[in-house]
């Protein structure tokens, strides 16, 4: 799939839970209860992802927020745990067997018009074959918020071990939400030109957005070389490439950063940024893949 960098694309940045549970599943609120909550925190947009069904959403007041009718699925997965694969603009109707193949049901869904993003891949204890053997995913988790409770919140590696691995793949960050606290810990910031299905589902789709659990990243692009960034207050800057590739910046005793720089090597591979700020919290851009100097 191709990648659109964000920070160089035309629209308006729209606030993002992809991974919400309600009472139709294990969550602990009622389907517009757990809507109010996000609504009433400034969120854009909501996907709730209850367990093997799709939760009718035609009849919840969501008010100016956008809902994605959406489901967590779990196909079998050969030699280890079974998938947890969130399932993204997905028809309220939407049928599936629990035994089709990982990526048949892929495919279902791709034909239905939806998408599909590998769930908390730490969590789960995948490994990088069991992700590789997945077609067509249209992005990972690197954040997820509900895993911290077992210190498995973050899948920053795994990421880079896919992106080693030749695999494309954009990130978001999410709540999973189930308890109430599980809200509001990590999102995705969507570019999109206007907040309705196609245009979020586009945004998604080329990996135009950023992952956050509180930072902001106000720019993120290449320039004669140069990978040049701009964010909140952050206390720690890396820039992540293949390999050995990459820089390390942090922010002398007492001071932030707000920006960045780092000259690119001959042959990154890729380049993805992520901060971390003076409360422990991180932001995540999508890599972008510079051709070789």
């Amino acid at each position: 799939m191709p990648n659109k960098n964000p920070f160089e694309q035309p629209g308006t940045w729209f606030r993002a839970n992809l991974h919400t549970h309600t009472t139709n599943s294990d969550g602990r609120e009622e389907p517009q209860a757990r809507v109010n909550q996000y609504r009433e925190a400034g969120y854009d947009i909501l996907a709730i992802t209850d367990h093997r069904m799709v939760t009718q959403t035609d009849t919840l007041d969501a008010g100016d927020m956008l809902l994605l009718c959406s489901m967590e699925a779990h196909p079998p997965c050969p030699g280890g745990p079974l998938y947890h694969l969130v399932c993204l603009n997905i028809p309220q109707d939407f049928d599936h067997s629990p035994d089709t193949d990982a990526n048949t049901f892929i495919q279902q869904v791709r034909e239905a018009g939806g998408e599909v993003i590998c769930a908390h891949p730490y969590w789960c204890g995948r490994t990088i074959p069991q992700i590789l053997a997945l077609e067509n995913l249209v992005g990972m988790e690197v954040y997820n918020s509900t895993c911290g409770r077992i210190g498995k919140a973050s899948s920053s590696v795994i990421w880079d071990s896919l992106l080693q691995a030749g695999r494309r793949l954009p990130a978001v960050a999410v709540d999973d939400t189930h308890a109430n606290d599980d809200l509001f810990g990590g999102w995705t910031m969507v570019r999109a030109e206007t907040l309705d299905v196609d245009a979020v589902m586009d945004a998604i789709r080329t990996g135009s957005y950023y992952a956050t659990s509180g930072p902001v990243i106000e720019d993120f692009r290449i320039r004669d070389g140069e990978v040049e960034a701009k964010f909140s207050p952050v206390r720690e800057v890396n820039f992540r490439c293949q390999g050995s590739c990459g820089r390390r910046i942090q922010a002398p005793s007492g001071e932030v950063l707000t920006e960045a720089r780092f000259k690119l090597p001959a042959n990154p591979g890729y380049v993805r940024l992520e901060i971390e700020d003076e409360e422990g919290h991180h932001a995540w851009t999508n890599p972008l893949f510079p051709r070789k100097q």
